[in-house]
């Protein structure tokens, strides 16, 4: 029997679910639900009222007609860290209890408040001993667990628990058409632009090699507009979506000032991919692809796409799965930019 599995996206504004099974040769999306939240209940990617977005996941089960209760829970936001080690080779259970010593000095979170895990990205040699570089991820164990009990609370049974730029990858993520041999090197960036919290990882053929979670996103562009232009939080939200302003027609100045802020939160973009490959011998970022509701904004990916000088386009979350969910071909192209981070989580990794 197929298994079926629900990658749960707690973000600012809502709580989205997509229902995958997993089983025949491609996964299928059997359902798929968004549930507002209230301003204050999650923020920076951190649940702060885990009463109402418990309740919210409790909603959405009822909206979404899901029926499975195992579900994957994603994290990203400035209480996880990231970081490329090296490391002596060991057996897994030896490393597992050794690194916490080894990283200690490069995490900024005290060991006994971490939950720590890791991805080996390749083993070299070093001075004629066998080491292992590590992608080492360090997540504010407190954290994880106002998380878990947002589902719990639901009666949900949380099987994982993910990094959202890894989801990413997952969802969007491809190297083909980049023009790359087997031994080629060249990396993909996938962006993903949420209201408080924008997501970057750069990956090589699905392996991540860099993590970003920048504390920006669309609603920074929104408090910007609403203050330069004097108008209300919610008549700078249409009109950054590309609606009317207060129901006349935009103005040049209007335009300007959204391009101007828009802008700052591409640059924050282009300066992380610009660190990325400063600090890494012979990186490169052959392309980015773009998701997130912050990625609807008019001329996002365009501006993005001009400023880092690579191609640029939209991730596509539903092009590695069977859709079968009864939606008009224009709410789907809709919602697939809000689900990219919920199908990743839901997706298994490559092997498993």
């Amino acid at each position: 029997m197929a298994r079926v599995l629900v990658g749960v996206d707690i973000g600012t504004t809502s709580v989205r679910g997509a229902e995958l099974s997993l089983g025949g040769s491609m996964p299928s999306v059997l359902r798929i639900g968004q549930v507002p939240i209230s301003p204050g209940a999650v923020e920076n990617g951190e649940v702060r009222n885990v009463e109402e977005v418990t309740e919210a996941v409790r909603e959405l089960w009822r909206r979404g007609g899901f029926k499975s209760k195992q579900v994957t829970l994603g994290v990203g936001n400035q209480r996880v860290v990231v970081r490329e080690v090296t490391v002596p080779t060991l057996p897994e259970k030896e490393l597992r209890q050794s690194l916490p010593f080894q990283v200690q000095e490069l995490i900024p979170i005290p060991m006994e408040e971490a939950v720590l895990d890791f991805d080996v990205l390749e083993e070299i040699e070093e001075e004629g001993r066998k080491m292992s570089r590590l992608l080492v991820v360090a997540a504010q164990r407190e954290m994880i667990e106002t998380h878990l009990r947002t589902v719990t609370g639901a009666k949900l049974d949380p099987v994982g628990v993910d990094l959202v730029p890894f989801a990413l990858v997952r969802a969007i993520g491809e190297w083909e058409g980049l023009g790359l041999g087997e031994t080629d090197a060249g990396g993909e960036a996938v962006v993903d632009v949420g209201a408080d919290v924008t997501n970057i990882c750069v990956h090589e053929r699905g392996v991540p090699r860099f993590v970003r979670i920048l504390p920006s996103g669309g609603n920074d562009v929104t408090g910007a507009l609403a203050v330069a232009l004097g108008v209300s939080q919610e008549d700078a939200e249409i009109f950054k979506r590309g609606g009317p302003l207060s129901g006349q027609a935009p103005s040049d100045d209007a335009r300007r000032t959204l391009q101007q802020r828009s802008g700052a939160l591409v640059d924050e973009i282009r300066s992380s991919l610009d660190f990325y490959r400063a600090q890494t011998p012979g990186a490169q970022v052959s392309r980015v692809l773009v998701s997130g509701g912050g990625s609807k904004m008019p001329g996002f990916v365009e501006l993005l796409g001009q400023r880092i000088g690579v191609p640029t386009d939209r991730g596509h979350a539903f092009a590695k799965v069977k859709v079968q969910v009864a939606l008009s071909e224009a709410d789907l192209v809709e919602a697939e930019p809000l689900l990219a981070v919920a199908i990743g989580l839901a997706l298994p990794e490559e092997g498993s």
